[in-house]
């Protein structure tokens, strides 16, 4: 009997597109047209494999079904599988019983537990190269895939290419920005270099008197001095690595208000000797939740440590940390201190790199970073002040990370 085109495809085919052309991030997008295809074409599972373009080797990206979570770290060599067979060949597959098909690969069942009985197979194809290829397995009514489904299936493909070769555009061009911004700022970072290897020759003069006079206190000064801008250029180098370089949070369950804690507990000496009251107001109800927690350490302390340098000499000087729930999924992280504020015409420019408006102090580097490891968290930063009052710097992050049941 001959089959015909749905109303049900055909919305699923305007959703694709829908939904490829409303953002360029790339797992959000591939996630959505898989879970139309397992929906529309009535699948126990399905994956999207791409290929690793450095090693040859098919990861399962985004993967459906009962089998998805023992997926995520999962590779095949080149040519392996029926997959493996459709990505070299750039042709699509229909295999109703894979027992009687030598290129069936059965590692993938005996690693999951699933129990593969059909595979229907096409190609990720873009103008210029073979990106991978999605692959839909048991139709669960138990009918065989035929020319209909590869035609759906492959309309799919093409549309999913098109986000893929969309994203992965979208990301170098940011990636050469980056790199950019790294390479036009050398020449301005070298003052700033030049001024931390003074310190270092300045401490280590004072230490080489210390010892020729056997003066313990010239030694401690002069090492002193060594320690502090040592820290500042090795500042300065992490946070250049950090903004130059593309990375995904580690996220791991975590106690947000210990982690915030250890910050301020880090930072308390240090406010007390330069006078700055530290105030701790953390949201007991909070929880855990899923981040990155080395990362959100680092931009905490950056945070705290801008304010503390906001406040300066003035007297009564105060920072306030504190964590808020915010929704149902989401939280907030506060720093509020009680310095010099920032002037308006400043704030627009807080986050770009190699602003600052420290002067000689900083690198402008260190609010650009944190920028990056917030949104990079799916979160965002606000900010708001007010000359000679201080100023409030407010992170947004959800409880939980983004649904991404596939693999890396």
């Amino acid at each position: 009997m001959t089959r015909t085109v749905d109303m049900e495809i055909v919305t699923a085919l305007f959703d694709v597109s829908r939904a490829i052309s409303s953002s360029l991030e790339l797992s959000e997008i591939l996630q959505r047209v898989m879970d139309l295809t397992t929906k529309v074409m009535r699948v126990e599972a399905s994956s999207m494999v791409l290929l690793d373009e450095e090693t040859g080797e098919l990861i399962f990206y985004i993967a459906e079904g009962e089998m998805a979570t023992k997926l995520k770290t999962f590779r095949m060599k080149s040519g392996e599988g029926v997959v493996g067979h459709v990505v070299q060949t750039k042709e699509a597959a229909i295999v109703n019983d894979v027992q009687q098909d030598e290129r069936f690969f059965k590692k993938v069942d005996v690693k999951t537990g699933f129990v593969t009985k059909s595979i229907l197979c096409v190609p990720l194809v873009s103008p210029t190269r073979v990106l991978g290829a999605i692959e839909v397995l048991n139709k669960l009514d138990g009918s065989d895939f035929d020319d209909l489904d590869k035609l759906f299936l492959e309309s799919i493909a093409g549309q999913a290419s098109i986000a893929l070769e969309n994203a992965m555009l979208h990301d170098s061009i940011v990636k050469n920005e980056r790199m950019a911004a790294v390479g036009q700022a050398v020449a301005g970072l070298a003052h700033c270099i030049k001024n931390v290897l003074n310190g270092v020759q300045g401490g280590s003069y004072i230490i080489d008197m210390g010892l020729d006079k056997d003066n313990m206190a010239f030694v401690q000064k002069g090492w002193a001095t060594v320690k502090k801008n040592n820290s500042f250029m090795q500042e300065l180098v992490l946070d250049m690595l950090t903004y130059s370089k593309e990375r995904k949070p580690e996220y791991e369950e975590c106690d947000v208000n210990g982690t915030v804690a250890a910050v301020v507990e880090l930072m308390q000496e240090k406010a007390k000797a330069v006078g700055v009251t530290m105030l701790w107001h953390p949201e007991p109800a909070l929880g855990i939740v899923e981040l990155d927690s080395k990362g959100i350490k680092r931009c905490v302390l950056n945070l705290i440590s801008n304010a503390m340098d906001a406040c300066g000499q003035k007297p009564d000087a105060s920072v306030t940390v504190s964590t808020q729930l915010y929704g149902q999924h989401s939280f907030k992280i506060l720093i509020k201190d009680t310095g010099t504020g920032i002037p308006p015409e400043a704030i627009p420019k807080l986050f770009q790199v190699f602003f600052s408006t420290k002067g000689s102090k900083g690198t402008g580097l260190g609010l650009a970073v944190t920028h990056k490891i917030i949104k990079e968290h799916g979160g965002r930063i606000d900010v708001t002040s007010k000359v000679g009052s201080g100023t409030t710097f407010t992170i947004v992050l959800p409880r939980k990370r983004k649904k991404n049941t596939g693999g890396k």
